[in-house]
């Protein structure tokens, strides 16, 4: 079961709600939701796996990684089916590697974010 973080600081002219959450893996995740939103997004920030990290024979691993990841998966084995999909369903993804994370995103429309 998720544990509860710390709310935030929000501004007056915040309308969003905000749930900061630490998972069972040690994930902390902070769910934003917003009434008047068109798209579902998310985001994922992975430390400790950016381009310091490479092992020194394999300068360029996270960079590598970072690309592979939207070639396929087990539930999208088709290469680009996955951005495809989001593509169909007015979305859209990408990914970036700094020094030491790695970034992973997505947005799309509502009701298609549960495939998503």
């Amino acid at each position: 079961m998720p544990s509860p973080l710390p709310q935030p600081v929000q501004g007056k002219s915040d309308w969003r709600s905000y749930r900061p959450l630490l998972l069972n893996n040690n994930i902390q995740a902070l769910l934003v939701h917003d009434d008047k939103a068109v798209l579902t997004a998310c985001s994922v920030c992975v430390n400790d796996a950016g381009a310091s990290n490479d092992p020194r024979s394999l300068s360029g691993l996270a960079h590598f990684v970072e690309h592979m990841v939207f070639y396929g998966s087990k539930k999208y084995p088709v290469e680009n089916y996955y951005k495809r999909y989001l593509a169909t369903h007015g979305g859209r993804s990408n990914a970036s590697t700094s020094m030491d994370c790695a970034t992973f995103k997505f947005e799309v429309m509502q009701e298609h974010a549960e495939e998503a």
